[in-house]
């Protein structure tokens, strides 16, 4: 994924496009206190929030690429987009199309109103002026490109492979100790630990260690509820039904898609914010709000029978 998004948005930026997509979206983007560059780590991270990230540094000013740091773990990757899809279709059936597309608005609704409010209440007096040159369109050079992606992938190896694979240990460890068993694990009994944040929310001890693990990589919490409940992926599909109704299911993907982003994004945020404040806050942010809208959601699919 990250090969391929490195490789188009090199081949849009030697083009000449990406400049355009910039400018066209600047009106918008100040609706959030923030100007048109900030638009393009917004777009690509709709593949993945770890080039997202990195690419904030196109942004001149200090202020303007925190808010777009902070913002952006709210864009939905494909990870996530691929566990709502499951879900959604394992639950919701026939209304599952419309419940994906709800969460997606749901999503960008979300970053706009966080957006205004972080820039209305700590940044107000920063100015967002736009002054960009357009290039002309060209043909791609496939040389640059190539050595584009190249630095691209290694600058990501170095700063989040790390990260990645020491939480990927971490959690298997987890899962597998004191008795080689997941439902009796630690992991199980954090689980169990943070069930009563979750039972507000309809969610249960499995449903609660999938959001945990997810915190690794977004794709992990379909695995994890394959392992708890004892199915494969064609199983959960049938199992999830059973086990899951519709609020707690809608509340589920509400917090999984404003959920902390994966440990990859989280090593690249610390890196690139170097400011240890605007980290911690961007974590707690993420909590506080995808809980808070995910009891809303919850609530409000009880209300309406769902």
């Amino acid at each position: 994924i990250l090969l391929i998004f490195f490789a188009t948005l090199a081949l849009l930026e030697d083009v000449g496009y990406m400049a355009r997509a910039a400018f066209v979206m600047d009106r918008f983007m100040h609706l959030v206190g923030l100007h048109g560059k900030s638009f393009i780590p917004m777009c690509i991270g709709f593949g993945c929030n770890v080039p997202a990230i990195m690419s904030v540094r196109i942004i001149e000013s200090k202020k303007a690429r925190l808010l777009t740091m902070l913002l952006t773990p709210f864009v939905p990757c494909t990870a996530r987009l691929a566990v709502l899809t499951f879900v959604a279709a394992a639950v919701f059936a026939a209304d599952a199309t419309l419940v994906v597309w709800s969460l997606v608005t749901l999503n960008i609704l979300v970053l706009g109103a966080v957006g205004m409010v972080v820039h209305n209440f700590f940044m107000k007096e920063e100015p967002t002026p736009f002054i960009m040159e357009l290039p002309l369109y060209h043909r791609p050079d496939p040389n640059t490109i190539w050595h584009v992606v190249w630095w691209r992938t290694v600058a990501f190896v170095r700063k989040a492979g790390t990260i990645i694979l020491t939480m990927s240990i971490l959690v298997w460890l987890l899962a597998y100790f004191p008795d080689g068993r997941t439902e009796t694990s630690i992991l199980a009994w954090i689980g169990h630990l943070l069930e009563p944040l979750g039972l507000p929310l309809g969610l249960d001890w499995k449903m609660v260690t999938a959001l945990i693990t997810s915190v690794v990589a977004k794709e992990n919490a379909i695995a994890t509820l394959g392992v708890l409940y004892g199915v494969g992926g064609q199983g959960l599909l049938k199992v999830l039904p059973a086990v899951m109704g519709h609020a707690p299911a809608l509340a589920f993907l509400t917090v999984l898609m404003l959920f902390v982003p994966c440990a990859a994004t989280i090593a690249v945020m610390k890196r690139e914010m170097a400011d240890r404040r605007w980290f911690v806050t961007s974590l707690v942010l993420t909590l506080v709000v995808s809980y808070l809208v995910g009891l809303a959601a919850y609530r409000i699919a009880l209300w309406t029978g769902l």
